[in-house]
């Protein structure tokens, strides 16, 4: 029987260990889709920012920020980004350092009905222990109907004073979409009006629901992003697109990237795609993207040393048996500050199933700047964690790496301790051995929730005879469905009549409160 245990205390000690992961977020409820950076004036300096379930004003999903200024060994309190009116709520946080250390972060902060809000953007000049007051970057009526908020990902200027930003309709929006452009050459200040990345004869077309673009910045500051097009007129192959702008987007030129039959097509997989610049030569472009070529999907690679002009051909990153049935999605990647590559991706290859409904690890390669082929894979997480269905929500389709003089610093959401928590490790990447960690224990009390997931019916209970005062139970959005009051040690809640998703549960007893959360199948 599955038990959710609620009330976690986190107790951090440092030291080195081999392989130890440790939860950033530490939370019982949610918490996803983290973002990392790390500061290039410093970089010992990392911020993680993902989005997570938080009580009170302000309820729901919220951007949340924690920094380390000694690598990773200890970690500031949370900071959570201000909704802008209290009925909204948070997602898809993204963040870019400047040459200089200043601080960019980019975040969706809405309301999904009536729906009013936008992509904002926040800066901190201190390594992400305090932030300025959010701009609006891109309205969600921008585009009539079309909602632009979903995705926003941001990249910077060396010198910080144009950000750019790629955005997409939100998800529930029906095709025909187009991924968006916006631009700032004040530092975030203000935003000039947006545009759309694609043009005639580069349109993405009708056959792409979600056509999210991925941008960079190459050393000489000039924007690039990729986006997927599916045009027979324009190619009889779907194919990705590059688009660059050397003024601010005010023009784009256009190049054809890649095009194959064979582009990763699933509805559960988490199919992010990534394209970065090489620091030393802003020739060299790379762009990684999940491909079936061999019967399952892998992680593949292409890059261009004329700034987009001619791209190799694709090369396979994961390193496990072709054909084996092995999914692997969710992949980032970055660029060392002297021109190496790290990237990282969620990998089946040790589970006993196949598919994306399986146990799964985070992995990882490497390529030094002076070598033509990636190192061995290596794990970066500390073990095999079981399937869970929360996985296949939303909220959940990115990991983040990023890489300073040679050691890698990663961050993903998983399910091992039974909420979906946010995890880290800092390895050295060339030995694949990890540096400087912390390790995280948990002391729980006696107030658990079960069976989880459920049917329905579940029962709220304290093993050491405590009395329950109270329990609310929110959806995941934080609006409250009911209030019970049952004055007894266990209870049972019945929540069938409900539609299947996460739950969150708000107990009260003997004064203290804690939140968990149940799956309803």
């Amino acid at each position: 029987m599955k038990y959710i245990y609620l009330f976690t205390i986190s107790i951090f000690l440092s030291f080195t260990l081999h392989a130890q992961n440790v939860n950033i977020s530490n939370g019982n409820v949610f918490d996803g889709e983290p973002f990392i950076a790390i500061n290039p004036t410093n970089s010992q300096n990392i911020v993680i920012a993902w989005q997570g379930y938080v009580f009170g004003s302000g309820t729901g999903l919220t951007i949340k920020v924690k920094s380390s200024f000694n690598g990773g060994q200890t970690w500031s309190s949370a900071v959570n980004m201000p909704h802008i009116q209290s009925s909204y709520k948070s997602a898809d946080p993204s963040m870019a350092f400047d040459s200089n250390g200043n601080l960019f972060l980019s975040y969706i902060d809405h309301r999904e009905s009536p729906d009013s809000g936008g992509v904002y953007v926040t800066k901190s000049i201190n390594g992400g222990l305090n932030w300025s007051t959010p701009v609006k970057a891109i309205d969600a009526h921008a585009d009539g109907t079309k909602l632009p908020v979903d995705r926003p990902f941001i990249s910077v200027s060396s010198d910080g004073s144009k950000i750019y930003i790629t955005t997409k309709p939100a998800p529930w929006v029906p095709a025909p979409n187009r991924p968006y452009f916006v631009c700032s050459t004040n530092g975030g200040t203000t935003w000039q009006p947006w545009r759309y990345v694609d043009s005639t004869g580069y349109l993405v077309g009708s056959l792409i629901a979600a056509p999210f673009s991925t941008p960079t910045v190459a050393s000489n500051n000039k924007f690039h992003t990729v986006y997927p097009s599916y045009v027979p007129s324009q190619n009889i192959l779907p194919q990705f697109i590059l688009a660059s702008s050397t003024n601010n987007g005010t023009s784009m030129s256009y190049k054809n990237v890649y095009a194959s039959n064979s582009f990763a097509n699933n509805d559960s997989a988490k199919l992010a795609y990534q394209l970065i610049a090489d620091p030393t030569n802003s020739n060299h472009l790379v762009l990684f993207f999940p491909q079936n070529i061999f019967g399952d999907i892998d992680i593949m690679m292409i890059e261009s040393y004329n700034d987009g002009s001619t791209w190799t051909s694709p090369v396979r990153i994961n390193d496990d048996p072709t054909a084996n049935g092995k999914m692997q999605d969710m992949l980032w990647a970055d660029f060392d500050n002297d021109g190496d590559i790290i990237v990282s991706w969620r990998d089946r290859r040790n589970a006993s199933g196949s598919g994306f409904i399986t146990a799964s690890e985070f992995y990882a390669a490497y390529r030094d700047k002076d070598s033509a082929s990636f190192a061995p894979n290596f794990m970066i997480s500390d073990s095999l964690v079981a399937y869970h269905n929360i996985l296949a929500q939303d909220g959940n389709d990115f990991m983040s790496v990023a890489i300073a003089n040679d050691t890698l610093s990663a961050t993903w959401a998983n399910t091992r301790d039974g909420s979906l928590d946010v995890w880290y490790v800092r390895m050295h990447a060339p030995t694949a051995t990890v540096t400087q960690m912390s390790l995280v224990e948990s002391s729980k009390n006696e107030i658990l929730l079960f069976p989880n997931p459920t049917n329905g019916v579940f029962k709220v209970e304290s093993k050491s005879n405590s009395r329950i005062e109270e329990i609310k139970i929110y959806d995941i959005q934080g609006k409250l469905l009911r209030t019970e009051r049952p004055n007894s040690a266990t209870t049972e809640i019945n929540i069938s009549a409900e539609k299947k998703g996460t739950y969150i549960i708000h107990v009260t007893s003997n004064g203290k409160t804690s939140n968990g959360s149940v799956i309803k199948n």
